[in-house]
Order: C-alpha cells, then sequence, then structure tokens
C-alpha cells in the first residue's frame, strides 16, 4: 500500500502451475528484466517448490533446510552455510558442459 505496511498475500497453487509461473519469471529475467519485485518473487517461488518437492541426496538436503526456513533470506543464509562450497563446486565453469 501506497505510504503505509507492507501487505502480505498468500497463495495457494498446484504444483505445476507454480513451476510455470517460476519459469516465466526465469525466462523474463534472463532476457533482460531488471526488477526486484519479479527478482524477489522468482526466489520465493524456487524456496517454497523446493520445500514441497523433495528429492534425493543433495536435493533432499537443500529441500528439507527450505521446509525449515521460515522466510526466503533464512533458507538462502542456511543454504550457503550448510551447501555453499559443494553448490560453488557444482556451479564453477570446470564443471559445466562444454
Amino acid at each position: 500500500m501506497p505510504g503505509g505496511e507492507p501487505v502480505e498475500v498468500e497463495l495457494s497453487l498446484p504444483l505445476e502451475a507454480a513451476e510455470a509461473l517460476h519459469a516465466a519469471l526465469e525466462e523474463l529475467l534472463e532476457n533482460g528484466r531488471e526488477d526486484a519485485a519479479l527478482e524477489r518473487a522468482y526466489r520465493v517461488l524456487a524456496w517454497r517448490i523446493l520445500a514441497v518437492k523433495g528429492g534425493a541426496g543433495l536435493t533432499a538436503r537443500m529441500a528439507e533446510l527450505a521446509r525449515q526456513a521460515g522466510s526466503v533470506e533464512e533458507y538462502e543464509a542456511a543454504r550457503d552455510e550448510a551447501l555453499g562450497p559443494i553448490l560453488d563446486g557444482l556451479e564453477s565453469a570446470e564443471n559445466r558442459d562444454p
């Protein structure tokens, strides 16, 4: 609200719709759309999708951290603390396909 306290909206989407929205936001951001609100929505969706999907191995650990976190910032901090070096290694140029 202009000039007032931020208002929070809760949303419930089927997983498939949340993943489609996440992909659409990703495409906008990758195509040069610089918007802090879109970036935040993208991060929040990624966090909540991961929390419901689960998985195995590294993905399972990230999902558990996502379920335990009370906010996207809390999740990202916990993820970086617990898995930062592993994720950095996976994202490094040497580990990418040519």
